[in-house]
């Protein structure tokens, strides 16, 4: 093991991938962010009256693929990897680690197995999160450490945090973070079970909302050491992450949990709240998540709360993806120079932050962006992006 990398040389995002519910790649990701597009739809698979709702963010896929998560997670860190190859070209294979954010893995497997339908042993591995971070790491030339994260929906943001941590130990020089989580009969029944979906379509911050979408994606992010770059990169300034132990389900309903974890983060960046120039939300549409997420911000940011949006109207909730599919967003718009907006959102809710964004907007200089995740067990974490 290399000694740690001296201190001010930064862990840089080098390339990034993803396939959502608004299409394969950074293009159409890009396009529905800077035109407020929703890629939520009804689907015939979970049409069941057993369902409480058939909205969702599917990503384009086979839905008769046994084993999905694979697809979605390789597709994703080819992109990935297509985007910054000069750079990992040059690390050799020992050097670069993995690190994979799921919730379910390879849930489909088990619904085959179940309805005695066909299911090949590499769906069955992929059903072990472990095992389907091994076999990526194998597939894509990381044979550094590797490492699984599944914290509920603060996954994807843990696993930026660890391969972030890995560089910065001397572990490794880049660290392939993919995030992926598939639709799945599970996923929705256990939702319904819980009577947590809006019926027409999850709508964040919201005054009429009452639910969240599933959604799915695969999801890819290069961390590498900001020294082998050979232009500027957006860096991983900052993170924290706590747990308010309040309930299973159900976060912490004055947001002190989450409202620690970015106070960590501010003190990790060293910066102030007034330098934080846009919040990226966590925003499920659930009444307590939003409620919660509002007032945590409150007692961080004051009055004086930078833009607010969130993604979830466009994609759904991904799950263990959601952390790193939602900081590529944060990535796209610092690059675009643009806010994205609230997919979705009509009527803002009482209590929400004054500058909650509806409609994208150009123009602006996003020089640090503050990344929330919340999630089940009372899970908080908080990440700071900047212009290096």
């Amino acid at each position: 093991m290399r000694e740690p990398i001296e201190h001010g040389v930064p862990v840089v995002i080098a390339g990034c991938g993803a396939i959502t519910a608004v299409g394969r790649g950074l293009e159409p990701l890009r396009a529905a962010l800077q035109k407020n597009l929703s890629g939520l739809r009804q689907s015939e698979k979970f049409s069941s009256p057993r369902f409480q709702s058939n909205i969702v963010g599917a990503a384009p896929r086979n839905f008769d693929e046994e084993n999905p998560a694979w697809q979605l997670a390789s597709a994703a860190l080819q992109q990935a990897h297509e985007s910054s190859p000069k750079v990992l070209e040059s690390i050799p294979a020992e050097r670069i680690g993995l690190v994979l954010s799921t919730t379910k893995a390879n849930i489909e497997a088990l619904e085959r197995i179940s309805d005695n339908r066909a299911c090949s042993d590499s769906a069955r591995r992929h059903l072990q999160s472990n095992l389907l971070a091994a076999d990526l790491a194998a597939a894509h030339g990381a044979r550094g450490p590797v490492q699984t994260i599944s914290v509920a929906c603060v996954s994807g943001l843990i696993a930026i945090q660890q391969g972030t941590r890995m560089i910065q130990r001397g572990e490794a020089e880049a660290v392939l973070v993919v995030g992926v989580d598939c639709l799945s009969e599970f996923v929705v029944a256990g939702f319904t079970a819980l009577k947590a979906l809006d019926p027409i379509g999850c709508r964040p911050f919201d005054a009429k909302r009452c639910g969240l979408s599933p959604g799915e994606a695969g999801a890819a992010i290069v961390l590498v050491r900001g020294d082998l770059m050979s232009q500027p990169a957006i860096a991983i300034r900052g993170f924290g992450s706590s747990n308010d132990a309040n309930h299973l389900t159900g976060p912490s309903r004055d947001g002190s949990g989450l409202a620690q974890a970015i106070q960590a983060a501010l003190a990790a960046a060293k910066l102030a709240p007034n330098e934080i120039d846009y919040v990226h939300a966590h925003g499920t549409a659930t009444s307590y998540n939003d409620t919660m997420e509002s007032l945590a911000l409150h007692t961080v940011f004051g009055e004086a709360c930078p833009p607010v949006s969130g993604s979830k109207g466009m994609l759904g909730h991904t799950l263990g993806a959601a952390g790193v599919v939602e900081t590529i967003c944060c990535v796209l718009a610092m690059q675009e120079n643009f806010l994205p907006g609230t997919p979705r959102l009509s009527v803002a809710a009482e209590g929400t932050p004054a500058r909650l964004v509806r409609e994208p907007r150009t123009g602006v200089k996003l020089r640090n962006v503050l990344k929330l995740n919340t999630g089940f067990g009372g899970m908080n974490g908080a990440l700071i992006l900047s212009h290096e």
